[in-house]
């Protein structure tokens, strides 16, 4: 039997080998749950009744849960002789047991590697347990068995939170030993605005705080966490996180004592360096933080860690990764996670620009801004800055060459914006994102290209679930399941749906879902009072970076009415000559309006496709639309000509009128011969 594999958290999944196991209904899945979390132990059919369905369970729940049971023995052991026992799923007494050594999971690799971290801390080697829980599953987020419901799943999902919650604060204790306070900052805000009764994040915080020079802010933050207290559970702090206000109070120097890499124990982390340097280096640390509620992309993140080697260390080559795609699809969100995970591999700092490519406010930045920028950061007076971006680039290779820095340059747009940022010496990588291909940097510098494409339908529901609460997305799944169609899975469209429902926590669920239909074909249901989150603004962006002939042949496309169109339909809507065209097609791919799916077959996404259809009734006239479709439909009558004369060359030619457009019509199916009798002679 090929080896079985379950991920626990996120949405519950399995694979066998390589291939991944549909685990069937909701309740399949709960009492599936219930097996894996049991490690081994037999559950009685009540017992299983009780946790899937609770104290009203539906007429027959029993059988229905023995029914579930053989699906489950049918589904991982399908070369089974039926009648024979199982191997796998057994039955003992009144109750089944999953045997624990004929699986994997990521839930026993997070205890794993949370039991051998806590092992490294006491025998003194902090980084190696930080190493180790970097690598554990997000547990905390609460984004565990989603979409499994029943008593038993949800009480599940609050003790791997927990238990997440713990191995997130014992790894951030652990780095602010090493004397990484400052890059944990942005962190430990995020998860004290997740979890404010949580006093071990806020005694983490004023601790992280405090030591890069933040005083006023660590006091702060406590009077905030004394206020939340007693508005919400009406107490005080607990005699641990008043004892560490008392130390920022009286300036206690042993709270700054540095903890030697070797010594077991709770002694305090160094002081930390100045603010705008990153802790344990000399270097920048200008990451932003991190999405609090970043979803999904296992895929991605797991092709962007493969870059680097194994170990924790910076790269021994030049690396450099472009993360391109739609508007839309998370790029930066990607870019800036997986770099906050990778962070600790680059002792020397890290860089951040936001290069405005595709800004409403603002032209690009030139890149010797950006130099002149990046070498103060490095420690370069400003006054010593040299003239001119050739001498600043060359200085700023020089500093990098002696360096591991991680770079982002953020919504980049093109790669004449980019290479100066470059560095000329491995040990660096280079994280760049933006909605342009950038292929002169993967042709003549090796960039990686990295496009994350639309979430999976599971994720889309996870990303719904941690932004509204799971228990409201699981009350409602055939809505959920509506607002992931209307939104076609762009994560930008769900987060807006999920900010409105949000905001209006009585709504239902499956009201929004009839307002998307309701506005199906348009952008109105994703419109929003801030440009970064209003759908039409955001696609605007790209649009308005195009050349005129390009954004005229986008508003085009949205005529055809097909799932994808030829190449030669295009030429025939642009009324253009085919080699210009095909270069127009090339910048719409390129900016990412228009996916090339096969070659020569190019797709809109659904949003993409209502907002080019908007564009096309405002800028263009009803005589240049209607003079378009003439030129398509005349292209389509001839292309279906030419293949009925070789589909059926026995009947007689058919006149046409002269043709409206300079487009050949399609050839597929020239020099194929069907075999006789597969047309019917005379049929049109």
């Amino acid at each position: 039997m090929k080896a079985l594999r379950f991920s626990l958290f996120g949405s519950l999944r399995a694979w066998q080998g390589p291939d991944e196991v549909a685990l069937g209904p909701p309740q399949q899945r709960a009492v599936l749950t219930m097996l894996l979390l049991s490690r081994g132990r037999a559950i009685g059919v009540a017992d299983l009744v009780d946790g899937v369905w609770g104290a009203t369970p539906p007429r027959g729940a029993v059988a229905m849960v023995r029914t579930y049971i053989a699906r489950l023995r049918k589904l991982f052991e399908p070369e089974r002789t039926p009648g024979l026992p199982s191997g796998l799923l057994v039955s003992i007494g009144d109750g089944y047991a999953l045997r624990a050594d004929r699986i994997s999971s990521d839930l026993a690799e997070f205890e794993g590697a949370v039991l051998e971290a806590e092992r490294r801390r006491a025998a003194g080697d902090r980084t190696g347990a930080v190493r180790l829980l970097r690598t554990v599953p997000a547990a905390g987020d609460g984004a565990a068995l989603v979409g499994v419901p029943g008593p038993y799943a949800e009480s599940a999902r609050t003790g791997l939170a927990e238990r997440g919650l713990n191995a997130l604060e014992l790894r951030l204790s652990l780095e602010l030993e090493l004397g990484r306070h400052e890059a944990a900052v942005p962190e430990l805000l995020a998860l004290r605005d997740a979890h404010p009764l949580r006093e071990a994040v806020s005694e983490l915080l004023l601790t992280a705080l405090y030591r890069c020079g933040r005083r006023a802010e660590a006091l702060e933050a406590y009077a905030s966490t004394c206020q939340v207290l007693a508005d919400e559970l009406g107490i005080e702090p607990g005699p641990s996180l008043r004892a560490v206000h008392a130390r920022i109070l009286g300036g206690d120097p042993s709270f700054t004592r540095p903890v030697p890499e070797g010594s077991a124990g709770d002694v305090p982390a160094p002081q930390g360096p100045a603010p705008h340097t990153r802790a344990g280096g000399s270097g920048p640390a200008q990451l932003p933080a991190d999405l609090p509620l970043f979803t999904g992309r296992r895929a991605e993140l797991d092709r962007l860690s493969a870059l680097l080697p194994e170990g924790d260390g910076p790269p021994g080559t030049a690396v450099i990764v472009v993360v391109d795609g739609m508007a839309g699809t998370g790029k930066t969100a990607l870019a800036v996670h997986w770099a906050h995970r990778i962070a600790h591999r680059f002792p020397d700092g890290s860089l951040y620009v936001n290069l405005r490519g595709y800004d409403p406010h603002g032209s690009p930045m030139p890149p010797d801004s950006v130099t002149e920028m990046f070498l103060v950061a490095l420690g370069v007076a400003p006054q010593a800055v040299p003239e001119g971006l050739d001498a600043q680039a060359a200085l700023y290779r020089s500093i990098l060459a002696d360096r591991r820095v991680l770079i982002v340059l953020d919504n980049a747009r093109d790669a004449g914006q980019v290479r100066p940022l470059l560095p000329g010496t491995p040990g660096s990588l280079v994280l760049v994102t933006s909605r342009s291909r950038l292929g002169g940097l993967v042709a003549q510098q090796g960039a990686h290209p990295v496009t994350p494409g639309l979430l999976s339908a599971g994720e889309s529901y996870e990303l719904l679930s941690r932004r509204l609460g799971r228990a409201r997305v699981d009350a409602e799944p055939e809505a959920v399941a509506a607002i992931i169609e209307s939104c076609a899975r762009l994560p930008l469209a769900l987060a807006i749906v999920a900010s409105r429902a949000a905001h209006h926590p009585g709504f239902r669920l499956a009201d929004v879902a009839q307002e998307l239909r309701y506005d199906h074909g348009s952008l109105d249901a994703f419109a929003g009072d801030d440009p970064g989150t209003d759908a039409r603004a955001v696609f605007s962006w790209s649009y308005q970076a195009l050349s005129p002939e390009a954004a005229g042949l986008f508003r085009a496309l949205a005529l055809h009415p097909g799932p994808d169109i030829t190449t030669a339909a295009a030429v025939a809507l642009a009324g253009a000559p085919p080699r210009g065209v095909r270069a127009l097609l090339t910048e719409l791919t390129g900016a990412s309006l228009l996916i090339e799916r096969a070659p020569g077959r190019f797709v809109f996404h659904d949003l993409l496709r209502a907002f080019s259809g908007e564009l096309a009734d405002v800028e263009d006239s009803e005589n240049i639309r209607g003079a378009a479709l003439l030129r398509m439909y005349d292209h389509f009558l001839r292309t279906a000509h030419h293949a009925s004369s070789v589909l059926d060359p026995s009947r007689g030619p058919i006149a046409l009128p002269p043709g409206t457009t300079g487009s050949e019509p399609s050839g597929s199916t020239t020099g194929r011969r069907r075999r006789p009798g597969c047309v019917r002679s005379g049929t049109s």
